[in-house]
């Protein structure tokens, strides 16, 4: 066993010398590129042993396929080479720290991992990044680069005070939803699912049409049309509150407080996302989050310093640059009064 190791060792030295030129040839730049190709086509013709690990290497290198796409971007640098190849190292701190992950690939490629650990870096890595948020009384709309065969991307049209992180991957598409409320009309594509990660909860889809509001209380998702799966993230602190996935459908709606999934029930979903109209439509829907939802229009918030206030329910539709006629509106209501302080805010008071 001992004679196998020790001869094979030269040989996969060999290998991942030829990979190192392999790689730079299709990642550098330019010239840089040139002279790697042939260097290499140099160091083959030496001897039989470094045609055999050229022929190897490249080998290694074909199987990742598309991977060179992603490496790509990581390498690129204007003039120079990357691979000390001929001897010569590299110059600047910036340089050698691409030269060690340049190394760092080639030597992944030759340990024999290509179905392993290299295959998952390459569905791991990230082809697009971005954050999107907006300040109050501020509404974006955004469409996603994740259209395929000619249907546009998804689109995401955020309400005031929202903010979300999109990142796309080869295999999915993420979103990470720290807040505010966010319609969402995702591209098909079933080799792609999308999963809107919550705090409160994870929702997969394919291709729908759905709103998710979250403004500080229970999560509210409704779907116009499509369908979307729900997995309810366990509440800290309560062991087995695990539950089944939940299956959305056109018209239903849900709401997820403490860990916990309400009653899936059938509403006008699309008035979830009717501030994109100009209009806040609240269905039954929690008072504190009613006043987060009209405060993300104004300057100046309505308070309450009362659990008890916040819990009282508000349905109706209200003008989104109306809060003065919402605040009139209220003590007709709900057992309330209004009282303006000096700084422009206003409390809300209990009779």
């Amino acid at each position: 066993m001992n004679g196998i190791v020790a001869a094979s060792a030269p040989r996969e030295r060999l290998i991942e010398r030829a990979l190192a030129l392999i790689v730079e040839g299709e990642m550098a730049p330019g010239e840089a590129a040139g002279s790697a190709r042939l260097a290499l086509h140099q160091w083959r013709g030496k001897s039989a042993e470094h045609a055999a690990a050229v022929q190897e290497a490249r080998q290694r290198w074909d199987a990742l396929g598309g991977m060179a796409n992603g490496l790509r971007a990581h390498f690129e640098e204007p003039g120079g080479t990357l691979m000390a190849h001929a001897g010569a190292a590299a110059k600047s701190p910036h340089r050698q720290q691409r030269r060690k992950m340049l190394l760092s690939v080639a030597a992944l490629l030759g340990t024999g991992l290509v179905a392993g650990r290299g295959v998952q870096w390459y569905w791991q890595q990230p082809v697009s990044l971005a954050t999107y948020r907006t300040a109050t009384a501020q509404m974006l709309k955004v469409t996603l680069a994740d259209g395929i065969r000619g249907v546009p991307g998804s689109r995401l049209d955020l309400a005031p005070q929202s903010s979300v992180e999109v990142t796309l991957y080869r295999n999915r598409r993420l979103v990470d939803m720290a807040r505010g409320e966010v319609r969402f009309e995702v591209a098909p594509d079933k080799d792609r699912p999308l999963h809107v990660q919550t705090r409160a909860a994870v929702i997969e889809v394919v291709g729908t049409a759905f709103t998710v509001r979250d403004r500080g209380g229970p999560i509210t998702i409704g779907v116009e049309h499509g369908h979307v799966r729900v997995g309810v993230a366990p509440h800290p602190g309560f062991a087995g509150t695990e539950g089944a996935a939940i299956d959305l459908y056109a018209g239903d709606r849900v709401e997820i407080a403490d860990g916990q999934a309400g009653r899936v029930q059938q509403a006008d979903t699309a008035a979830l996302s009717a501030w994109r109209d100009g209009w806040l439509v609240f269905e039954n829907t929690p008072l504190g989050d009613a006043l987060a939802a009209v405060n993300s229009y104004r300057t100046r918030p309505i308070v309450s310093d009362s659990p008890r206030i916040d819990a009282m329910r508000l349905s109706g539709r209200f003008r989104v640059n109306d809060s003065e006629g919402l605040m009139a509106a209220l003590p007709t209501i709900l057992p309330l009064t209004v009282a303006p302080l000096p700084d422009g805010s206003v409390a809300l008071l209990a009779r």
